[in-house]
């Protein structure tokens, strides 16, 4: 794996918006962020993995990523992928009625898929356009922005989504085991407490077999090596951003300086510190 591929994703304020055109894209882990991310492709051939799902096409297409779901995407270099990608915290989210941006849907799913027309590709990406011109492209943001008139467009575009999917031009990636959603912001969000099974189960009251069927069948992994991508993938993103080794290890639940260096050498195949100075 070539460490300088990686992308560091550090997203930390209510809103957001990339607008990309690469050749081809590189994602050959899977990565997770703590928002909503909502991605349209318009351009190149690409495949998308989330938890259990698989999609591959060319067409151009519109996803809804549920916070701290595993996902990745990979596009050919044989073509120019081009994408907007828009950030969208879960607090600013609340913050709309339910009547324009109901995400109760996203309760028992990890991932939306959209299939516009091309008029209604047309009206998404003038929708990205006017956000990215509100609050600034994620790597230049402006020093000062309309903060209601890019939750207002951002939520126009999650409204409009949603209706194109609600169509039956799309595909909503659901389970009926719904409270595994719940465990994963759960342990994501208290990652330095290390929660086992048996502690997850008592909380939900589950038992260990039904618990993990249910995992693996949300997730497509067992909970240990769930644990281990999302530890790792964090721990990564967070040396990547400038942390100290024994923050990175604090942060993602370590137990010690001595046993995050030993998991991460494991897992990336070098040691935090070679990575920091790749």
């Amino acid at each position: 794996m070539n460490l300088n591929e990686y992308l560091k994703e550090d997203f930390n304020t209510p809103l957001g918006i990339m607008n990309m055109q690469t050749a081809g894209n590189l994602q050959p882990y899977f990565h997770w962020h703590p928002h909503y991310e909502v991605l349209i492709i318009y351009g190149g051939k690409y495949t998308l993995e989330s938890n259990t799902t698989v999609y591959s096409s060319e067409r151009p297409a519109v996803f809804i990523h549920r916070p701290y779901c595993l996902h990745k995407l990979n596009a050919g270099e044989e073509n120019i992928y081009s994408r907007f990608v828009i950030f969208i915290s879960k607090k600013l989210l609340a913050d709309f009625p339910t009547s324009l941006v109901d995400m109760s849907v996203f309760s028992n799913a990890s991932l939306m898929r959209a299939d516009p027309t091309d008029d209604e590709l047309d009206e998404l990406v003038g929708l990205f356009r006017s956000l990215e011109k509100s609050v600034g492209n994620y790597w230049n943001p402006p020093k000062e922005y309309d903060p209601v008139k890019g939750a207002l467009t951002a939520a126009l575009v999650l409204h409009e989504v949603m209706r194109i999917c609600s169509t039956g031009r799309g595909e909503i990636s659901l389970t009926k085991h719904s409270y595994i959603q719940d465990v994963l912001q759960l342990v994501t969000e208290n990652f330095a407490e290390q929660m086992t099974i048996d502690e997850l189960c008592v909380r939900f009251g589950v038992g260990r077999t039904k618990f993990a069927n249910d995992f693996q069948a949300v997730t497509g992994s067992t909970y240990k090596k769930y644990m281990t991508d999302l530890r790792q993938t964090r721990a990564r993103e967070l040396l990547a951003s400038g942390s100290s080794i024994i923050n990175a290890s604090l942060e993602t639940g370590y137990s010690s300086e001595a046993h995050f260096i030993k998991a991460f050498r494991e897992y990336w195949g070098v040691t935090p510190g070679e990575f920091k100075r790749d």
